[in-house]
């Protein structure tokens, strides 16, 4: 858990601050830099699927659009938007593999920075030591009480473990190997009769402590070669050399993204943004990826905030996974057309999906059914109503 602690850290900018001191050289600095990226663009992705997603409160199988809609979609609290909400919550979903949501007596949903959870086998698991933006509860809540997930993502504990080692000694090499391709390596011929010179000791420390480090270091500069001394570079292939470590490191960029693509069942191409894929890359990651998550959501809060007797009259919180893709009202019209004219959508769903905003008149929120569009009502008496 040491190194999961670690990587958590990662979303604390003082935490970055305080591992990497002034002693730390360049590599202790970037090697856990793809890691940090990857993670952080998963976890960026998953987040703000999930804000996009709308999340439809039902009363009596029907829409509605009161508080409770109002909290999870636009202010789950004064201090944070929706989608700030979901970047906190997703986070710790990941890293501590739980997620605790507490609402506050004036109806707010704040998440639980730090708590303590004891289980009990026939009453209601407790937590205590709840701890939200600095404040610490000194009560203990109930499970009845609270909104708690368990993630249980255990191939990502296992891969946070592996990357951070095999990623350390990887990038270790990289540097050493890459280091010794631009480095500078030279040849200092010394004349026979150079070391009769008393001063011969002197000069040779100043050549090489001072003048030489000034050489190698500075952009331009002119480093004087004193009698008996001759120096020169023996020819390299730096060059070749420095891009491929750069291309080892780009191969090692790719991993990082495929390995935490696959644990968190994120496609590698939505992850490096190969627009050429993703497409095809957004269908699998909302199925594999966004709709489980999604899918706890919905039944959690379902569970705690309506409950079975308000469930089975028809009351409960749908999630609707379908906003998180981007749909075009001019290049999907024929889609559209579609699913209105087979009572799939109403146009003003299909507006709704669009980013639109919905029609409030009767005619476009009734379903519709081919045969020249007639309403579905009518559909079923068998044909037209003659008026």
């Amino acid at each position: 858990m040491k190194v999961i602690n670690w990587v958590k850290n990662l979303f604390r900018k003082d935490a970055v601050a305080a591992e990497f001191n002034e002693d730390c050289s360049t590599v202790d600095e970037q090697r856990f830099h793809l890691t940090e990226l990857a993670l952080f663009t998963a976890i960026d992705f998953i987040a703000r699927s999930l804000a996009k997603c709308e999340f439809v409160t039902v009363n009596n199988n029907r829409e509605s659009r009161k508080a409770e809609y109002y909290l999870w979609n636009y202010s789950p609290n004064k201090h944070q938007t929706k989608i700030e909400f979901f970047t906190q919550a997703v986070a710790k979903l990941i890293f501590d593999n739980e997620l605790l949501i507490i609402e506050t007596a004036d109806n707010q949903l704040l998440i639980a920075d730090s708590f303590s959870r004891t289980e009990h086998a026939l009453i209601d698991d407790s937590f205590s030591g709840v701890t939200c933006r600095n404040f610490t509860y000194q009560r203990t809540f109930f499970e009845s009480e609270v909104i708690y997930f368990r993630y249980n993502n255990f191939a990502l504990n296992g891969l946070l473990s592996d990357m951070c080692n095999t990623y350390e000694q990887l990038m270790l090499s990289a540097q050493e190997r890459y280091n010794k391709a631009v480095g500078h390596k030279g040849i200092l011929e010394l004349e026979n009769y150079s070391f009769g010179d008393e001063n011969f000791a002197e000069t040779y420390n100043k050549v090489l402590s001072k003048q030489f480090k000034s050489f190698y270091s500075n952009k331009n500069a002119v480093m004087p070669i004193f009698k008996g001394m001759k120096y020169s570079e023996p020819s390299t292939d730096a060059g070749k050399t420095t891009n491929s470590e750069i291309n080892d490191i780009q191969k090692l960029k790719t991993e990082a993204y495929t390995i935490v693509g696959n644990a968190l069942h994120i496609p590698p191409a939505i992850l490096s943004g190969e627009a050429s894929q993703l497409s095809d890359a957004m269908d699998c990651a909302i199925g594999n990826a966004i709709d489980p998550i999604a899918n706890m959501f919905e039944q959690e809060i379902t569970k705690k905030r309506f409950g079975a007797t308000e469930y089975s009259k028809g009351n409960y919180l749908l999630i609707d996974t379908t906003t998180v893709r981007h749909i075009d009202a001019i290049s999907q019209a024929n889609n559209l057309d579609k699913s209105i004219a087979s009572g799939v959508l109403t146009p003003a769903k299909a507006q709704k999906y669009c980013n639109m905003l919905p029609c409030p008149e009767k005619w476009a929120n009734e379903y519709y059914i081919t045969k020249n569009y007639q309403t579905a009502g009518n559909a079923l008496k068998g044909g037209e109503l003659n008026k």
